[in-house]
């Protein structure tokens, strides 16, 4: 009998994490990106006891040993192919609306194949951006919708640094919504090539009490919510009501164990109507499933709180409208 309840146990699991999700989403966080040498690359989900071995330091560094896991995803091999199943993972989990970062062309080109879908975002932080004018110019052509994924940890700045100042002020000018990374990088991001610059220590929510200080009116979320230093995140997000959070790829890729500990202390200090659901969608498409359902499993969240995570706050986020919402929730 025991092995029959633990069969059925793992048949009811999978089959949830299979079916798509029938009420709308909006996912506050993909990338627009070419693959390059992460064609066929793999990635571990964090239901499947991911976990990061040790290093020998001496040895040749090798991506390929710094997650394991059993029955890990694999990334397409092509960019086309990437985009194409991206977006078929937006329809088959009724996501409605994407807020979608990433190179202008590749953006632009995710956005013609999905123009109801995909939300544009404009991303600085790492290079010095176009001008403050050119940006009014983009946005007023309406070449992008946010400022995503802002990126001053990568950059090895912090979010208050005098430099990205008119930025921020552009953005409260313009009601601009802004998405800033505030978290871990990918694993062994200190020896991971090509984000020499990134830096643990700017992970803190805090560097952006000058910001919110300086621009009240701000509309802004912190991706993947400052993780792991969440107590941060409570204190900022108790003492400035405008600033929300995204659950972005600690819902699928980080210890499952970790991120429900995490969700719930947010949950717990009383902040579910600030918490929005994203999948940083990059090179694994099956990543927006895997997210979704981490989720939809949770068992200390209700239904009106996963209702509010997956669709009803990112909604007064972005703004949208009575009769926007009324048709996402009628497809």
């Amino acid at each position: 009998m025991g092995q029959l309840l633990l069969l059925g146990l793992l048949l009811a699991s999978s089959k949830a994490w299979s079916e798509p999700s029938p009420r709308p989403v909006i996912d506050m966080h993909i990338h627009a990106w070419t693959l390059g040498s992460a064609a066929g690359a793999t990635s571990c989900p964090g239901s499947r006891r991911s976990y990061y071995p040790p290093i020998d330091p001496r040895a040749p560094f090798d991506l390929s040993k710094i997650v394991a896991c059993t029955q890990p995803f694999h990334a397409p091999l092509s960019d086309e192919r990437l985009m194409r199943d991206s977006l078929a993972m937006l329809r088959r989990y009724n996501i409605r609306h994407a807020v979608t970062s990433g190179d202008p062309t590749e953006v632009a080109k995710w956005r013609a194949a999905a123009p109801a879908q995909i939300i544009a975002g404009f991303g600085f932080g790492e290079s010095a951006p176009p001008s403050v004018e050119e940006l009014r110019r983009l946005y007023d052509a309406k070449a992008f919708s946010i400022f995503a994924e802002v990126s001053t940890q990568y950059g090895g700045t912090t979010a208050d640094d005098p430099r990205w100042e008119p930025y921020f002020a552009l953005a409260e000018e313009l009601d601009i919504p802004v998405g800033i990374h505030m978290g871990e990088g990918p694993p062994a991001v200190g020896r991971f090539p090509g984000y020499e610059k990134y830096r643990s220590h700017l992970t803190s929510t805090f560097q952006l009490e000058e910001v919110l200080i300086r621009h009240p009116k701000l509309r802004i979320y912190a991706m993947h919510y400052g993780s792991p230093l969440v107590d941060d995140t409570i204190a900022m997000m108790f003492s400035y009501p405008n600033l929300y959070v995204d659950v972005a790829c600690n819902d699928w890729s980080n210890p499952r164990a970790q991120f429900y500990a995490q969700l719930k202390q947010m949950i717990d200090a009383g902040f579910e109507k600030r918490i929005m659901f994203g999948s940083d969608q990059m090179y694994w498409p099956q990543a927006i499933g895997e997210a979704i359902h981490s989720i939809e499993a949770a068992p200390f969240l209700s239904k009106s709180q996963k209702r509010d995570i997956l669709y009803n706050n990112a909604a007064r986020f972005l703004r949208l409208s009575d009769a926007q919402i009324k048709a996402d929730n009628a497809r």
